[in-house]
């Protein structure tokens, strides 16, 4: 390792903020799980659960760059491996090291976050070793594990039923989005197959345009199932304009739609916290 401070080369491995935005998705999910009434009544477990989060996404951040070292050399030059102040071996040990206090936390929780740990470590795993490569298949996986982190939030405070619409939203508008960076990336991507270079931009376009949609059509559930106020529904309303003018513009415009959906996203989490009943 060079002179360069240990501890923040390693957050920077770990993508420390990264994992504070995913804290912030667990509180936001409790949240709409419990109502404002019961949120916070469980500390010691949304505690755990923060913990359980920030060390996973760590542990995934450093299985990637351990996986993604030669192509970092080149797209992310700056990172600390292809620097050289972590070495390999040392990402993979703490990638391994911090999934297994991400087990061993969950069995604080409940059972029921035990086994979601044990899940989206299974597809983590599975996604860097073999489906990172292989087009749609892999996008799916990185949308599976953004529905893990929510119906995760809702099984740390007892209530994962009030999170499985919350996790399904997210996970279709972030398969839509993830195939959409596909195409955006499609030139410079040397070393993945995904679905644009399987099938060409415009049918991958095509593919994102159902996720998305779904995930638009569905987006009123919550409140129609009286789990989240009108709030909710008004502010989810310009989400669901920004899904469906990102899914189209990505035909002419990848990288604006891919934007769009970013800031699609961002709403669509402003209208859940908006929604939360007391």
């Amino acid at each position: 390792m060079s002179d360069a401070n240990p501890i923040v080369e390693f957050m920077k491995l770990f993508r420390l903020w990264n994992g504070l935005i995913a804290v912030l998705g667990l509180l936001l999910g409790a949240a709409v799980s419990t109502g404002l009434t019961k949120f916070g009544s469980q500390p010691e477990e949304l505690i755990l659960g923060a913990m359980v989060v920030l060390l996973f996404v760590g542990a995934g951040n450093s299985l990637n760059d351990y996986f993604d070292l030669e192509t970092d050399r080149i797209a992310h030059p700056n990172r600390p491996l292809p620097k050289g102040t972590i070495q390999r071996r040392s990402a993979l040990i703490s990638s391994a090291a911090m999934f297994v206090g991400c087990v061993l936390l969950s069995l604080f929780i409940n059972w029921l976050s035990f086994m979601i740990v044990i899940l989206a470590i299974l597809i983590m795993v599975v996604y860097e070793l073999k489906m990172k490569s292989r087009g749609l298949m892999g996008n799916v996986l990185i949308a599976l594990l953004v529905s893990a982190l929510f119906e995760f939030s809702g099984s740390v405070v007892g209530f994962p039923e009030n999170t499985l619409v919350l996790a399904t939203l997210s996970g279709l508008a972030t398969l839509g989005r993830e195939i959409v960076k596909d195409i955006e990336d499609m030139k410079g991507d040397m070393s993945r197959m995904t679905l644009p270079k399987m099938i060409g931009a415009r049918k991958a376009g095509y593919v994102a345009l159902v996720p998305t949609f779904m995930a638009v059509g569905l987006s009123p559930i919550p409140y129609l199932m009286e789990q989240l106020t009108h709030y909710y529904l008004l502010t989810v309303m310009i989400a669901d304009a920004l899904f469906v003018y990102g899914a189209l513009i990505q035909f002419q415009n990848p990288t604006r739609g891919q934007k769009i959906f970013k800031g699609a996203m961002i709403v669509a989490l402003i209208a859940f916290a908006l929604g939360v009943r007391p």
